[in-house]
């Protein structure tokens, strides 16, 4: 299980990288095709960093009821009482 459990941080992580990598190339170019790339790779890795944290603030528990509802049942594959929505 413990290898398991490495083998999956170790794609996340890779995954991460990815997403930071490509990124920065995309700032990259919108700069022109100049400047630091560590500085291109900082400014992705904020950037994701935001968009995750803007994600993680958007949960069923801050939702409205109905939207609430709407989303467990999204995630669930279930379908909502029609009464619920009256």
């Amino acid at each position: 299980m413990i290898m398991s459990d490495t083998v999956s941080a170790a794609a996340i992580a890779t995954s991460q990288d990815e997403r930071i990598r490509q990124r920065a190339y995309q700032i990259w170019e919108n700069e022109g095709r100049t400047g630091n790339p560590e500085d291109h790779w900082f400014r992705a890795e904020r950037e994701l960093a935001n968009q995750g944290q803007e994600r993680s603030d958007a949960t069923v528990e801050n939702a409205p009821p109905v939207n609430a509802v709407e989303a467990g049942s999204a995630a669930t594959g279930e379908i909502p009482d029609e009464r619920m929505a009256e």
